[in-house]
């Protein structure tokens, strides 16, 4: 799920649970230039991705499980390999995500 598939007052619980965990990642000096290098949408994830998962994974599981709507404990009991993929690659390509870092 992508931010921009939370509707209702659901918008406002989200916005709570995942402005400290995106401003972790935000002022992350390591993320800002893989962001600032720019490139491709590709090329972005291929240098932001490493540096999320290595270190703001407290923050990932925090803003996926705001979205998905469950707590960050449920929600790291249910990854798998496979979801945790899908709902990065959607975080990291989400144009309203990417404009809210920025």
């Amino acid at each position: 799920m992508r931010l921009s598939d939370v509707k209702g007052e659901r918008c406002l619980e989200v916005v709570a649970d995942v402005i400290a965990p995106i401003s972790n990642i935000a002022n992350d000096p390591d993320f800002k230039k893989a962001v600032k290098d720019g490139g491709s949408q590709a090329a972005m994830l291929a240098k932001a991705a490493p540096t999320l998962i290595k270190g703001h994974k407290d923050d990932i599981v925090a803003i996926l499980a705001a979205i998905e709507g469950v707590t960050p404990a449920e929600y790291a009991e249910g990854m798998t390999m496979a979801g945790l993929l899908k709902d990065a690659y959607e975080l990291l390509t989400d144009e309203e995500l990417l404009a809210f870092l920025s």
